[in-house]
């Protein structure tokens, strides 16, 4: 009787046991098959490629991330703030919590809400640009204001031997040629502007911004307590100090020097609505007034984007007119099977400098924004250095608005061609 207990004991433990191991390696199985449907579910979102997304197979936590993105989407900077602080609260296990804090921080930056950002007072550990740096700088002044002394203005503008937009400003009263960059997250000014204009430093720390060609060139923050574009004043406005050679560098990619006392940055446009006139060399800026769109095709999330369409894939670009030419990046491969390219070296320049880029090339691609078929020929690809949350596609340069006549407003989510040359 002992032994049949003992042996009966041992079989039973074996049982449990093998029975154990099988039942871990169905949860094993299932956590893998769960990690790949996630990192899957959350590739579609980064690409807009909602036509890849079984809504049967979505659980609350997937559901809870596409309602922020589509408020991202919608520029709703406030809702997506409310929304991501009751998720985190809430869900601070959740397997998509790295995305929620990285669309966080981006909805107080463009909120300017700079105290909330510092490490500090908060748990956001999102870090693009240095922004905790330039954060505890930037919350010493007062929160930026806009005025629109005229509800819509028209200027003329000349262009760079680059070509790209030169306009006229007033920094603290004094008249100074910024360039107009759109892919600049924040308004930079020259060491010597700066200096000529009585800029106060709010930091001896100095930060880092990573631009385009991958530089990391110093930034000392500061702010303009009035910049006038037009009849268009910016109060306490944030920006940054980069020495005058760094700023001289940018044009260097063409063996052109042009003197540039600054760059007005996104951080300053994006209250605004612009009408670009490249052909007529007009650039309208307007007080943005909403307008019912059921859905948008422009967005911020750390630059502005635009989205195009090639069939029904949704492609994302980064507006950035400051660059020379438009670029692709890798992703867009992952949308189109492109069925000739080849390799090439080409120069290419930004804030810091310039160098040389070996990168695939495609010879042509056709695509649309809103009604309107663009194309584009020889297309270099680069690799970005910045992660946006959203898997960009390519860079749309001032070659697009040499092309057409433009209008944006982020207000509104709308970016509309109006006119092809």
């Amino acid at each position: 009787m002992f032994l049949v207990e003992k042996y009966g004991f041992l079989l039973l433990f074996c049982v449990l046991t093998l029975m154990g191991c099988a039942t871990q390696s169905k949860r094993n199985s299932l956590n893998v098959r769960n990690d790949f449907f996630n990192q899957t579910f959350l590739q579609a979102v980064k690409n807009l490629s909602f036509d890849k997304i079984e809504p049967s197979e979505l659980d609350a936590s997937h559901l809870d991330l596409l309602g922020v993105v589509q408020l991202v989407l919608k520029s709703q900077f406030e809702q997506v703030e409310s929304k991501v602080k009751r998720i985190i609260s809430e869900r601070n296990d959740s397997q998509f919590l790295a995305e929620y804090f990285r669309l966080l921080s981006f909805s107080l930056i463009f909120q300017s809400k700079w105290k909330e950002l510092l490490p500090s007072s908060s748990y956001y550990f999102f870090d693009p640009d240095s922004v905790f740096l330039l954060a505890r700088a930037f919350s010493q002044i007062e929160k930026d204001t806009i005025v629109f002394w005229k509800e819509a203005d028209t200027l003329s503008f000349f262009t760079a031997p680059s070509g790209a937009i030169i306009v006229k400003v007033l920094v603290n009263g004094r008249a100074r040629n910024f360039w107009f960059d759109t892919g600049t997250n924040y308004t930079i000014v020259s060491s010597k502007t700066a200096e000529d204009c009585n800029l106060p430093i709010l930091s001896t720390e100095k930060s880092k911004a990573i631009t385009l060609t991958n530089f990391r060139v110093d930034v000392i923050p500061t702010y303009i307590r009035s910049l006038k574009i037009g009849e268009i004043e910016l109060l306490n406005q944030p920006c940054l100090i980069v020495d005058d050679f760094n700023l001289k560098l940018r044009l260097f990619a063409s063996n052109i020097s042009t003197e540039i006392y600054g760059i007005l940055g996104w951080k300053s446009l994006q209250n605004c609505k612009f009408t670009i006139d490249y052909k007529n060399r007009t650039l309208i800026i307007q007080k943005p007034r909403y307008e019912y769109r059921k859905e948008g095709n422009f967005f911020w999330s750390g630059v502005p984007i635009i989205i195009g369409k090639f069939d029904n894939v949704n492609l994302l670009f980064i507006f950035d007119i400051g660059a020379e030419k438009s670029l692709l990046t890798n992703n867009i491969f992952n949308k189109i099977d492109f069925q000739k390219v080849y390799t090439q070296t080409k120069k290419i320049g930004s804030v810091g400098g310039w160098k040389f880029n070996a990168g695939v090339v495609v010879p042509y691609l056709e695509f649309k924004i809103g009604t309107y078929k663009l194309t584009l020929e020889n297309i270099q690809t680069i690799d970005i250095p910045k992660d946006y949350f959203f898997n960009i596609d390519g860079i749309l340069g001032y070659d697009l608005i040499q092309k057409v006549k433009i209008s944006f407003d982020i207000a509104n989510s709308n970016f509309e061609i109006l006119e092809v040359y």
